[in-house]
């Protein structure tokens, strides 16, 4: 057993290795010297409003220039904890603390890290739960909310940034969200998001945009702003989207050279949904059969097997197939090894997965603009993993 020595002949090397960390050395000193710093401050107030007003409370002078009035609380953050502070104010006259931005009592450091946690997927509580833990200061939901606010520049100038990527291939698709109005109800909107991929994999999500409905309208207006920063209309050889009528109006409008394929996922749930549950195996295996065919004469030979097996039984089904059998086809012309990343929107689909699990914990968004910040953290964070991950099948085509 190790023998302890006397306090009075421990040598200061000794001392030092007792302590395991930094917060073991100073973390009994922290009160006293909140203490020591709010002293400080509460003086270096009183110095600055004396110095303002041209006389210290009580004086009587002559060069008096106002009188104070009362006190107003205040919180510092700091690396010690809070620091509880109690401003002197003046009548008449504006006066702010030096040490302290205009109406700011947390570090900008920790404004940012707050900004983050909020956009990454916390609910306004649990990034005032972290601000607390952090700082010792106890924030309101509607605080954290008014200080993300601040992000609303940044979200603006992700609507506006150039488009930089050689886009190839475009993806469309919609996703439902609840909204709340003025009024307080929510109501449902759709978020419009396009996304690009470049010949070499390359691929990021280009932008969204809240509407009321997946209109053809709506849909140009994002497709045009696109064209506007940067998006090479003759660039893009081909976009899938959903069966919604409105894109493919837009798409022949604002990309006339580009293909129109659409999502065989969309169409093969539409038309299950559309027949009794006990013969949906026996559909899909031949909606299979068309769709993975090894060439385009391959899946024609496919769906002229699968209108002459359901016809006469179902067949509105095989009239709804054949009605958009062309641009479920245009996939064909694609190499084999790309075809199975763009005969969906899976692509989309995933990243709205992610979207999703963010505003689940959230349930209906309080408005618009916090609804494009909420959706702004989870896009950008999609994009800086996007950037990463290039598709492997498109890379070997390149």
């Amino acid at each position: 057993m190790e023998s302890l020595v006397a306090l009075d002949r421990r040598t200061p090397e000794m001392r030092w290795r007792e302590a395991r960390d930094e917060s073991s050395i100073w973390g009994d000193l922290r009160p006293e010297l909140a203490a020591a710093v709010s002293q400080i401050l509460h003086a270096t107030m009183e110095d600055e409003l004396a110095s303002l007003l041209a006389a210290r409370p009580y004086e009587r002078s002559l060069d008096r220039v106002g009188y104070r009035n009362g006190r107003l609380r205040r919180w510092l953050a700091s690396e010690i904890g809070a620091i509880e502070l109690s401003v002197p104010r003046a009548r008449d006259i504006v006066y702010r603390p030096s040490f302290l931005e205009r109406a700011a009592r947390r570090t900008s450091t920790v404004d940012e890290l707050l900004r983050t946690a909020f956009l990454r997927g916390l609910s306004t509580r649990e990034t005032a739960a972290l601000a607390e833990r952090l700082t010792g200061v106890s924030l309101s939901a509607a605080t954290v909310s008014r200080l993300t606010a601040q992000i609303d520049g940044q979200v603006a100038a992700f609507h506006r940034r150039p488009i930089k990527l050689a886009v190839r291939y475009l993806l469309l698709d919609g996703m439902w969200v609840s909204v709340r109005g003025s009024n307080g109800r929510a109501s449902k909107r759709v978020v419009l998001a396009a996304y690009g991929i470049a010949a070499d994999g390359t691929r990021e999500l280009l932008d969204y945009r809240q509407a009321l409905s997946e209109s053809a309208w709506a849909w140009g207006t994002l497709l045009r702003s696109l064209v506007v920063r940067g998006l090479d209309p003759e660039g893009v050889v081909l976009v899938v989207a959903d069966g919604a009528d409105g894109i493919a109006a837009a798409v022949a409008e604002a990309l006339p050279d580009a293909a129109f394929g659409r999502c065989w996922t969309h169409r093969v749930r539409n038309l299950l949904g559309a027949i009794p549950l006990a013969e949906r195996k026996s559909v899909l295996r031949g909606l299979r059969a068309i769709y993975r065919a090894p060439t385009k004469r391959a899946a024609v030979a496919a769906y002229w097997r699968f209108a002459k097996a359901w016809r006469r039984r179902h067949p509105h089904l095989v009239a709804r197939l054949e009605r958009h059998l062309d641009s479920l086809l245009v996939i064909f012309d694609l190499p084999l090894s790309i075809r199975v990343s763009l005969r969906t929107t899976n692509l989309i689909e995933r990243a709205f997965r992610e979207l999703r699990r963010r505003l689940r914990s959230i349930g209906a968004l309080s408005d618009r603009r916090s609804a494009d910040r909420i959706l702004y953290g989870g896009v950008t964070r999609l994009n800086e993993l996007l950037a990463r991950r290039p598709l492997a099948a498109f890379t070997q085509e390149s």
